[in-house]
């Protein structure tokens, strides 16, 4: 495994960001999904619309709206997983 899609939501009401770690990136209808899922595990009301997708430097951001609160979904591409050292005994 050479990369790790690492995508955070960050959601007004929310109080803290919700990682995911995956090897795949996920498609447009995905990240609606885990919004929708979110929004409804912490009863969030309001229309969920897109507003705004931004890529810079090979990462991608999703602008939502929930009712009138905003959510923004990073995704980032992080090359070249490195691994811990073993301690020997």
């Amino acid at each position: 495994m050479d990369s790790v899609i690492l995508v955070t939501f960050k959601i007004k009401g929310i109080p803290i960001p919700i990682k995911i770690a995956s090897t795949n990136e996920p498609t447009r209808e995905q990240i609606l999904k885990k919004v929708t899922d979110l929004a409804n595990g912490y009863e969030l009301s309001g229309e969920i619309q897109f507003k705004k997708l931004l890529k810079e430097n090979g990462h991608k951001m999703y602008i939502y709206e929930i009712g009138d609160r905003k959510c923004m979904v990073l995704v980032e591409r992080l090359e070249k997983i490195k691994e811990f050292e073993e301690i020997g005994s």
